[in-house]
């Protein structure tokens, strides 16, 4: 083990003395971020009565906006930049003789700390706050009755974490969060 970790720590001080005089910021101040994808969350279930519906993948599409505020950072390497973000979702899920229904929207702001380590990729980490809107409806398929779950309706902030890989001003980008309305997401960027 401590083999391992002495290994890993000299590769990545040398990866991060190597590209230090190489690496130019990736997203500058002034510039406009626009990411569009796709994202994958999850709903644990709601109770209707006693019975409490099962666990519910839902996928999601997802846009964020950031903007470059402050550049120039962190041995000229990083930047600060805020904006926005909106998401929706739908998931369903069979279970028994009913099909539980999630439908989901998200919308808010965020802001972001980016660093370049390597040229062309920019990873950020930072702060979302907004407002999450989620309902559950469960529909009986032998009677065709429905039911509205209590509308999951919450403030929201979370921490967020990506990497987007820039050819040119197009580019691709993954986030990580654990907040459930999308804890992983993969898509297209844009810097303007």
């Amino acid at each position: 083990m401590k083999k391992l970790f002495l290994i890993t720590t000299c590769i990545l001080a040398l990866a991060l003395n190597c590209n230090k005089s190489n690496a130019q910021t990736a997203f500058q101040k002034g510039d406009l971020g626009l990411n569009f994808g796709l994202g994958l969350g999850d709903n644990d279930g709601y109770y209707y009565g006693n019975y409490h519906s099962g666990n519910i993948f839902v996928p999601t599409f997802n846009f964020a906006l950031d903007y470059g505020i402050l550049g120039n950072i962190i041995n000229s390497h990083g930047s600060i930049s805020a904006g926005g973000y909106f998401g929706i979702g739908r998931g369903s899920n069979d279970e028994g003789g009913y099909k539980d229904i999630d439908n989901r929207w998200r919308l808010g702001t965020r802001g972001m700390l980016h660093y370049t380590w390597v040229n062309n990729l920019d990873t950020y980490a930072g702060l979302c706050v907004g407002y999450c809107y989620e309902k559950l409806k469960r529909k009986d398929k032998n009677s065709g009755n429905q039911w509205d779950s209590i509308d999951d309706s919450r403030f929201d902030i979370f921490p967020i974490a990506g990497v987007r890989l820039m050819f040119g001003s197009f580019g691709i980008y993954s986030e990580l969060t654990w907040q459930d309305f999308a804890y992983f997401q993969i898509g297209i960027t844009f810097i303007l």
